[in-house]
């Protein structure tokens, strides 16, 4: 069992960057991804899952979650063991390094998100061993 946890710089670094200005950010603008190779496109996404059974991974792109409706859990595991995941209440938008497993969970009746990843995307799919569900913990 994995606990939920807050998307923090420190708890989320393995899996990509949180969007927010850095503690060593001077003036008003900071660049914190950079993606030359590709071109990129926008999209929003609605889902009302309560249970995860499949993550996926891109190998190719990086890819935003940015919470737009709803509370969503976000899961995420490192490319080499997608077994080994983790559970963050996503409260603020971050964006995946490449290859990261992931899914979303919604703990409202539906919540969306909007996300910005490469125009061509390839996708990986990793079916876990039993359904992941969010639930109360003494």
């Amino acid at each position: 069992m994995s606990r939920l946890k807050s998307i923090t710089r420190e708890a989320f670094n393995k899996y990509g960057v949180v969007v927010e200005f850095s503690p060593c950010a001077e003036g008003n603008f900071e660049i914190l991804v950079n993606e030359l190779e590709a071109s990129w496109r926008m999209a929003v996404y609605r889902y009302a899952n309560k249970e995860i059974t499949r993550t996926e991974c891109h190998p190719d792109s990086m890819e935003s979650f940015e919470p737009l409706d709803g509370a969503t859990v976000l899961m995420v595991a490192e490319n080499h063991c997608p077994q080994n995941w983790e559970v963050f209440f996503l409260d603020k938008p971050v964006c995946l390094d490449k290859g990261i497993w992931h899914q979303t969970l919604a703990l409202t009746p539906n919540a969306s998100v909007k996300i910005t990843e490469n125009s061509e995307v390839s996708t990986e799919f990793y079916d876990l061993p039993s359904p992941v569900t969010i639930g109360a913990v003494n």
